[in-house]
């Protein structure tokens, strides 16, 4: 018998460049670790319809990521309750998702706060796919029940759109690893 699989849902404001990125990355990561998993992304002001922007585009392809087809979508009560794991890229991200589904907000987390949590938890999972995952959002629930995890301010990714290529790069040099740590792969591509 197969375990069922798990939904990862990233959130940002356009669904363009950082929950964009993050999606595509994970996706390219997960694919060379094991399956079990769907990610996707969507945005609480998404351009919806529009493709990802140009200057993250290029920053997907160098890690490995394929950016062609994405498409932004705007977040829904519907996407919330279908994920297992909802990863906002800000604070207000996270807000914004538990108003729109308060059923989810115990599965909801920042990106980084999520990865400072798989990093704390210290203990290796052995898991693998879709367990894994389970595995490593109870290790995080469990850190924030004990007050071991607390959202900082410097859990926010800033929103590079509008920006110069050094805001894009700096999204990707905060995603990225997070993204290597969360597949279990460790190592940039």
């Amino acid at each position: 018998m197969s375990t069922p699989t798990f939904s990862v849902l990233f959130v940002c404001t356009g669904n363009i460049c950082r929950s964009a990125m993050a999606e595509r990355i994970l996706v390219s990561r997960i694919a060379a670790t094991g399956g079990g998993v769907v990610v996707r992304s969507a945005g609480t002001r998404a351009v919806v319809g529009r493709g990802m922007s140009s200057q993250t585009r290029p920053l997907v392809r160098a890690n490995g990521g394929d950016p062609d087809g994405f498409v932004a979508r705007q977040l829904d009560e519907q996407m919330l309750r279908g994920a297992d794991l909802v990863l906002g890229m800000t604070a207000e991200h996270c807000e914004r998702a538990a108003t729109l589904e308060p059923s989810a907000f115990a599965r909801i987390f920042s990106t980084l706060e999520f990865g400072r949590a798989v990093a704390e938890a210290g203990a290796p999972v052995t898991a693998t796919g879709s367990a894994r995952w389970r595995e490593l959002l109870a290790s995080a629930v469990a850190l924030r029940r004990t007050g071991r995890l607390r959202p900082t301010t410097d859990d926010d990714v800033e929103d590079p759109y509008g920006k110069s290529d050094a805001a894009f790069a700096e999204m990707a040099s905060r995603l990225v690893p997070v993204m290597d740590m969360l597949a279990g792969s460790g190592v940039r591509r």
